[in-house]
């Protein structure tokens, strides 16, 4: 008996041991990459693989179809492959280049993988593909991408990473021949993602609400009236809550003394405002209590010149 519970506490020795073997870790500078171009049934390249070595063993790979195929002379640098830290974590990720696109010089087709240091392996960068040129700002931490918003205009979109999902925080429309005055920095946003509605109070009065909201409920922004004498962007604050999908909120118009002019109520139903979603929202006047319900309601996440500084810091 004590000869066979030897045995058997030797072959859950040997077990173990082989299996922290076969869980192995590696470090990021241990890794080299590889990538084929494959070709379609015209003989153009179609298809980008991507192959991860640790040494001769391969780690990871993926194949990426490419948006438009490309002769192979066109394709000298697609697939190339370059390590950058992409999501400021000082650490080196990945950045996979698969080609133009078309409809504007800066729009780019990317895959990026990440470097996770607690699991020592690469995930995906889920939201990365398709922005355009990515332009990484490692001091600030966003990635931010120039668009085309038509022939008199471009449009800079500023994203985030929540994770190991790139979010996009809002849009900025400028002007391609504009005076110096055109251009906002609109840096003093970049904490938390942006969002507008433009809307009529009773089809009549038109409004912009433009906001932000923490990860506790916390919003706070800015009501403008366009189409006042005197038009100046006025605070709202109150909470968000979430019941069955929808998100309800409770704001309050203040005046710069503190006066409470306007109460606002919005409903809006979507995942994270696709613009799929539905809308519903009041204002409220708060001495007589007549209410205004907005109509025309439209979600976007451009940015006015006016808003430049979060009040949520």
């Amino acid at each position: 008996m004590p000869n066979r519970l030897f045995l058997q506490l030797l072959f859950c020795v040997v077990c173990l041991s082989s299996q922290a073997q076969s869980v192995r870790q590696y470090e990021r500078d241990q890794f080299t990459f590889k990538t084929e171009k494959l070709k379609d049934a015209n003989g153009e390249i179609s298809h980008i693989r991507v192959s991860a070595y640790v040494g001769n063993d391969l780690v990871k790979e993926e194949t990426y179809e490419l948006v438009s195929s490309f002769s192979v002379e066109m394709a000298e640098h697609i697939g190339s492959v370059s390590e950058e830290d992409i999501n400021f974590d000082g650490y080196p990720d990945v950045d996979i280049y698969l080609g133009y696109v078309g409809g504007f010089s800066n729009n780019t087709q990317h895959e990026g993988w990440l470097w996770d240091q607690t699991s020592h392996c690469f995930v995906e960068a889920q939201g990365y593909g398709g922005i355009g040129e990515p332009m990484c700002d490692p001091e600030r931490k966003y990635i931010s991408t120039v668009l085309s918003a038509g022939p008199e205009h471009r449009v800079t979109s500023y994203y985030r990473w929540r994770g190991n999902e790139l979010q996009l925080y809002f849009h900025y429309v400028w002007p391609i021949q504009g005076d110096d005055d055109d251009y906002v920095s609109h840096e003093g946003l970049l904490n938390y993602p942006c969002y507008r509605i433009d809307a009529k109070l009773d089809g009549r009065i038109s409004v912009n609400i433009v906001f932000q909201k923490d990860d506790r409920g916390n919003v706070a922004g800015y009501i403008y009236y366009p189409r006042v004498r005197r038009p100046a962007p006025i605070i709202i604050k109150g909470p968000v809550s979430q019941r069955d999908g929808t998100d309800y909120y409770s704001l309050r118009e203040y005046q710069p003394d503190g006066t409470i002019t306007g109460e606002i109520s919005l409903r809006i139903k979507g995942d994270e405002y696709c613009y799929g979603g539905t809308m519903e929202g009041e204002w409220t006047n708060p001495q007589t209590r007549k209410s205004m319900k907005m109509q025309d309601m439209l979600f976007s996440q451009e940015m006015p010149k006016w808003f430049t500084d979060s009040l949520l810091k």
